[in-house]
């Protein structure tokens, strides 16, 4: 190309050929090719000279009035004829354009900006290779062009290699299925856990919280308790003590002041001294009753505490007892309702599965239909779709009854049941069309 101007002077200069044969060549090693060892092979240079061959007739198409240049427009489609993908002729007829500024350009400079573009996206080529419907849409065209050329040997090869890749592919999408639900169950397990975890972790501070608050009732009911017999106890202390004398003593008393106003001043230190210790005695009498009603009193204001303490200790106790029932049945709950969870997954995931067994086997049935349905729509789309069994039939046409054309004008002025009135010499005459009697009524008239 770099050193005539015409595609039939000479063969493509090395560079163009390199990178137009490297996809080929590429392609041409996934195509199927005889499976048995007597079946003729042609070598290497005889493929290489054919390839170029026809390299140069799809290029001479594609010349524009033998100038040895493409024009822009077409570069698209010369690259699809090459078998490239057409968004990639479009990505390098669009930096060929340099926008709409080059109308023509030379097969070396398309051949090179290809090179560039697919070096550039390396990962958009082949990828017609990488995928197993690719394979068995080949193998399956394989099949047939051996059944078409007679060649039946190959043909049953092919066949039993398409299944043998139809069944693994199956066995390896289920296993797929099977892998993704696993790890959707596992999923939901740890979920769980964690749910379980957190339910057990926020009943666990709920009662730490309580068991606290009851901690603080208590200390604060023992400090008031405890301040009160403080209190009650100083009470008793400063309280002054009264003994009230008996009528012996007051008479005593009196006699003792007579005596000595008498100046019987031996008797009266008698009495005086009879006096004294009766005095003493009733004063220890008297402590000692206040004494005793002093600790009945305290023993009295103890025993009401006591009861206030077992009290708050009985209410605690049994909220204690709730909170628990409460907490054990809340966690029966969630477990059930955990399990439940798991019974319809696993249900779920079971229809799952064979909505999807189902929709593998058709697209593994119609590879060539599937190819082209996951070429038009998500990937994601599609295994949803098939997991939920809504895929839609691969393959199949919609079939449409006899029917006239939809711009069928019938002759003679009739449409839908309505005749048109005619003159004299046969033409329509203008106005609304009538029914089919007026018009006979019309015409016996006339």
């Amino acid at each position: 190309l770099a050193q005539g101007r015409h595609l039939g002077s000479g063969l493509l200069p090395p560079p163009a050929a390199a990178a137009l044969l490297g996809r080929k060549s590429s392609r041409a090693r996934c195509e199927p090719l005889a499976m048995s060892d007597g079946g003729q092979k042609s070598g290497p240079l005889e493929d290489y000279q054919e390839q170029i061959t026809s390299i140069q007739a799809i290029f001479g198409q594609f010349d524009h009035e033998g100038t040895g240049k493409v024009k822009v427009d077409h570069v698209p489609e010369l690259i699809a004829a090459l078998g490239r993908d057409l968004q990639i002729g479009r990505e390098v007829a669009r930096q060929l354009g340099a926008n709409g500024s080059v109308d023509l350009v030379s097969f070396e400079e398309v051949v090179q900006r290809l090179k560039r573009v697919e070096e550039n996206a390396p990962e958009q080529q082949d990828v017609e290779t990488t995928t197993p419907l690719t394979l068995l849409k080949r193998l399956h065209a394989y099949r047939k062009k051996c059944e078409s050329s007679g060649e039946y040997v190959e043909a049953q090869k092919a066949r039993r290699k398409y299944e043998e890749l139809r069944a693994k592919e199956e066995e390896r999408q289920k296993r797929l299925v099977e892998q993704a639900q696993r790890q959707e169950m596992t999923e939901v397990e740890q979920a769980q856990k964690q749910q379980f975890l957190g339910f057990s972790a926020a009943w666990d501070k709920y009662m730490a919280d309580y068991e606290a608050t009851a901690y603080m009732s208590l200390e604060r009911l023992k400090e008031q308790h405890s301040a009160e017999f403080a209190a009650f106890q100083e009470k008793l202390r400063t309280q002054p003590t009264r003994c009230k004398f008996s009528r012996e003593l007051l008479e005593l008393r009196r006699k003792q002041e007579a005596l000595a106003k008498l100046g019987k001043y031996e008797e009266a230190w008698k009495v005086k001294e009879a006096g004294d210790h009766l005095e003493e005695w009733e004063m220890a009498r008297s402590a000692s009753i206040q004494n005793d009603s002093a600790r009945r009193a305290e023993d009295r204001t103890t025993r009401q505490q006591e009861k206030a303490l077992s009290a708050l200790l009985k209410r605690i106790q049994r909220d204690r007892g709730e909170q628990i029932r409460h907490r054990q049945m809340d966690s029966q709950r969630l477990i059930q309702r955990n399990k439940n969870l798991k019974v319809d997954l696993a249900k779920k995931q079971h229809l799952e599965f064979q909505r999807a067994e189902a929709a593998i086997k058709s697209i593994m049935s119609q590879p060539e239909h599937a190819q082209r349905l996951l070429d038009e729509n998500d990937p994601s789309f599609v295994a949803r779709s098939a997991a939920m069994g809504e895929l839609p039939a691969l393959g199949r046409i919609k079939w449409k009854g006899p029917c006239l054309p939809e711009k069928y004008m019938p002759p003679g002025g009739v449409s839908k049941g309505l005749v048109r009135t005619r003159d004299r010499e046969g033409k329509l005459m203008p106005g609304p069309p009538q029914n089919r009697l007026g018009a006979e009524e019309s015409a016996q008239d006339f």
